[in-house]
């Protein structure tokens, strides 16, 4: 299984190819928390509660709409698909 922090990678770089370079700012910021060692249980538990809820929450990731940057590897698609996927395993990892 993939950890949280590989699938965050995976799609911070599918927002940043798809137009979507804020959600992958905020993602980014939430990933280098967690990888930090001097982090606390209780921030990382608030960070891992905020990934949950950019899931599924208003404005979340299965409510964003994609276009991939021309030179993407990515359709809009595939994209779509692909963002379905790993939010669901982000979903998962992050209960």
């Amino acid at each position: 299984m993939s950890s949280l922090t590989d699938v965050l990678t995976e799609i911070i770089d599918l927002l940043g190819q798809s137009g979507r370079p804020d959600k992958a700012a905020w993602l980014q910021e939430r990933k280098l928390l967690l990888q930090r060692s001097d982090v606390t249980d209780d921030a990382r538990e608030h960070v891992t509660t905020e990934l949950h809820a950019v899931v599924l929450g208003m404005g979340g990731l299965m409510d964003l709409s994609l276009a991939p940057e021309p030179g993407s590897s990515f359709t809009a698609a595939s994209a779509r698909e692909r963002l379905d996927a790993l939010g669901d395993t982000l979903y998962d990892l992050t209960r």
